[in-house]
């Protein structure tokens, strides 16, 4: 099954019901439904591909997807592990499960996969199960003592000299140009005190809590993603819904009543920035890798 194929299986119809501006599951994450995380995908898959493929999966593998949301990792994973590999999906909100299944059901993939529901602190899952732990746009909903368990959960469950990846957002580089940029600034710095935000900022730190935990061969990989005019729909699709969504974070902040005045504005017509002939979105994620001891 191609790539293409899984993901328009994800009920991209819905995109057109994706601006909701919060897309919570019934976990509570914000921006982590269905309908936003294909419009996420799709807008960038050329680079999430690659960085999928740049984490080093083998084929004949084990893997824990932990966090797997709706499951649009899957197609190209299970391509890349080939028949011989096995892939577990592991997801907080029982609807993104529910997803991941219909995906399998629709069509098999290159590789058995199976779904289930639970905690990436608390895994569900003997030591040394898995060859390797992918985890993509996840630990950002943890504060860092979540994040300890969690990278220490990665490393139980992992076999000795197995891998882990973890891809995750530093949105300390977020840009809507021609926007002043300075606009979202502040408005990151009003939602310091917000778990989410401010795990979306720690991507380019993770490889600490890679030491912390006893990883050895750590390293990173950046990826800088932008998009200029002229966007395709699913870019727009997917800028529109993250405008959406930092102007109502905008309604409960502590911020100069002009910058109200702007995020109500770019809240209420975003296409206005956005077909600005000098558009320009820019956002960066950082994959850490590391290796489990051999004991």
């Amino acid at each position: 099954m191609s790539v293409n194929a899984a993901v328009q299986f994800h009920r991209v119809d819905k995109m057109t019901n994706a601006s909701s501006s919060e897309q919570m599951t019934s976990a509570g994450h914000r921006l982590s439904a269905g309908g936003h995380l294909d419009v996420h995908y799709l807008a960038l898959k050329d680079e999430y591909d690659a960085t999928l493929r740049a984490a080093g999966l083998r084929p004949g593998w084990s893997v824990l997807d932990a966090g797997a949301g709706n499951g649009v990792f899957l197609p190209l994973m299970a391509e890349l592990l080939g028949a011989k590999g096995h892939i577990e999906a592991l997801d907080l909100a029982r609807e993104n499960i529910a997803a991941i299944e219909a995906l399998i059901a629709a069509r098999p993939l290159a590789c058995p996969v199976d779904g289930r529901t639970g905690d990436i602190t608390a895994l569900p899952y003997e030591k040394d199960t898995f060859d390797a732990v992918w985890s993509a746009n996840v630990v950002q909903y943890l504060d860092d003592e979540q994040l300890t368990r969690a990278v220490g959960e990665f490393c139980r469950v992992v076999k000795p000299g197995g891998l882990l990846a973890v891809k995750e957002v530093d949105i300390s580089v977020w840009q809507y140009q021609p926007q002043d940029p300075k606009l979202i600034w502040r408005l990151l710095e009003a939602l310091s005190d917000d778990t989410q935000m401010s795990g979306a900022m720690r991507g380019t730190r993770l490889s600490a809590w890679f030491r912390a935990a006893g990883l050895e061969n750590v390293s990173a990989i950046t990826t800088l993603a932008e998009r200029r005019q002229p966007l395709r729909p699913v870019e727009r699709d997917y800028v529109r819904n993250n405008l959406e969504f930092l102007s109502g974070l905008a309604r409960t902040c502590d911020l100069p009543e002009a910058d109200h005045q702007q995020w109500k504005a770019i809240g209420e017509d975003p296409e206005r920035l956005i077909s600005d002939p000098g558009f320009c979105y820019r956002e960066m994620w950082v994959l850490s890798l590391g290796t489990v001891p051999k004991r």
